[in-house]
């Protein structure tokens, strides 16, 4: 009996500071401004994906909060505006057979002694194939350039603004076909034809993960501008 007592005890407890811990969470700011209206980021780029990315990475994260509910535009307080001004996207790194420490390029699958036998034997003066590359990227950079605003629906006024850019927010460096740890690199260095689907991939990450970023940093601010609990006046 004494077992069974504490144990009523011990689950009491938890579901008690369970329930403490979502009301003080649920409590974080004034109930007036819980509602938002998030639509959809647009996108100026010359470029495609970033707006899906960006708009799912800033809408799960305020999904997570319990005091944050979006709503459409006739039901919320505040609403959140995203624009990608631009995409900067850059070459880190290349691969080049004139390197003689250059084995391969395109990511492993040609041989710079196959491809272009001219580099390094003086006998050769022409390469083997001319549809190959004598150098090809190894890595590469990206980052958007966003601009964020905060707007009270009631009033029209910019409740805070923000520019999201590579200064900062860090730019994302990224391999070619998003080789890792070497494994990519292994067993796809056989079939370049797939190494355009990888490198799809690789940047549809690199986005992605500049998004995160990004949407951290706006959650941040949306709860550093917003008033407390009991500092909204009533009307």
């Amino acid at each position: 009996m004494k077992h069974f007592v504490f144990s009523i005890s011990i689950i009491s407890l938890i579901l008690n500071s369970c329930a403490v811990g979502f009301s003080n969470k649920q409590n974080y700011i004034p109930e007036e401004f819980s509602k938002v209206y998030i639509p959809s980021a647009k996108d100026s780029s010359i470029y495609s994906g970033n707006s899906s990315r960006l708009s799912q990475s800033v809408r799960q994260k305020m999904a997570l909060r319990t005091d944050i509910q979006m709503t459409d535009l006739e039901n919320a307080r505040w609403a959140l505006q995203i624009k990608i001004l631009d995409r900067k996207q850059s070459i880190v790194a290349i691969e080049d057979c004139k390197n003689p420490s250059t084995a391969s390029v395109a990511s492993g699958a040609y041989k710079c002694s196959l491809i272009h036998p001219e580099l390094n034997n003086s006998n050769t003066t022409s390469p083997t194939s001319y549809n190959q590359p004598t150098k090809s990227p190894s890595q590469e950079k990206i980052s958007l350039v966003v601009q964020v605003k905060a707007i009270d629906l009631n009033s029209g006024a910019t409740m805070w603004a923000k520019q999201y850019a590579a200064n900062n927010i860090p730019e994302v460096v990224f391999n070619e076909i998003g080789d890792t740890d070497g494994n990519t690199l292994k067993y796809m260095q056989w079939t370049p034809d797939l190494h355009v689907l990888r490198y799809q991939e690789a940047i549809n990450n690199a986005v992605k993960s500049f998004s995160e970023a990004i949407s951290s940093d706006v959650q941040s601010m949306i709860f550093e501008s917003m008033p407390k609990k009991g500092t909204v006046e009533k009307k």
